[in-house]
């Protein structure tokens, strides 16, 4: 149950107009909290926030690989939330017919994976640690992938950037738990979202012990906890939410 589990609490979700972002959104504002839904279409993230219970909520636009339309966006959003108590980074991109083998990847598919990916997340991250800071208070959530820890054949530039993810939070958690800010990343696996349903369509993993995909609500819920006060005592932690894939 999440009902007042995030109560009062304001909450950033990039990329969350769609898949696990739009449920990231949907399972915040059903926990009480005012969510600010920033993503790339603007009209979209109006969209979502529409659908979303409660009052108050937030659509901005935002493209994580510009800095300075990031930090814009995350102004924003501080401004009118009154604060930011945690940020969800839900942001990402996948091109599965152009990320391998590695010899028929070009410089420009890395280029655009890791953009959005890993310096998209550092961007955000760095955003809201400017705004948490001064509030003492904070908690981060990035989004990486089972593939950060297992690899995945033909799928070079995005393991690369979900790895860097990975490390990249651990690194984060350990310089701002002086500063009261929390930093943890979530490992989802095989999730059915409008990003994955033309490669499930023809590709499904053959073992997953829990018998099932995952569904982005899955991912929504443990992003919640992460943001509340009950995982106050949790940082630098990989919370890995994969059906059991990685370990079969």
């Amino acid at each position: 149950m999440t009902n007042g589990l995030l109560e009062g609490k304001r909450i950033v979700v990039t990329g969350g107009a769609s898949g696990i972002g739009r449920s990231v959104a949907q399972v915040c504002a059903s926990a009480g909290a005012r969510v600010a839904v920033a993503d790339l279409d603007r009209g979209l993230a109006a969209a979502a926030i529409a659908e979303l219970p409660g009052s108050g909520h937030v659509a901005v636009a935002l493209d994580v690989t510009d800095p300075a339309v990031v930090d814009t966006a995350f102004a924003t959003c501080a401004a009118e939330l009154g604060g930011i108590d945690g940020v969800v980074n839900c942001a990402g991109i996948w091109k599965p017919r152009e990320d391998g083998p590695i010899t028929r990847v070009t410089d420009e598919t890395w280029d655009k994976i890791i953009a959005v990916n890993l310096t998209g997340t550092f961007n955000v991250c760095r955003a809201a640690v400017r705004v948490m800071e001064p509030q003492g208070a904070g908690s981060i959530v990035t989004v990486a992938s089972v593939v950060a820890i297992t690899g995945w054949e033909k799928l070079n530039a995005y393991s690369a950037s979900k790895g860097g993810v990975l490390s990249f939070s651990r690194a984060l958690a350990i310089e701002c738990g002086t500063k009261g800010i929390r930093v943890n990343c979530i490992c989802p696996g095989v999730i059915e979202t409008p990003m994955t349903e033309k490669v499930l369509a023809y590709s499904q993993p053959t073992v997953l012990p829990i018998g099932r995909l995952g569904r982005p609500e899955d991912i929504a819920r443990t992003a919640a906890f992460l943001c509340s006060d009950w995982a106050g005592f949790t940082t630098a932690s990989t919370v890995v939410v994969d059906g059991g894939f990685s370990a079969a």
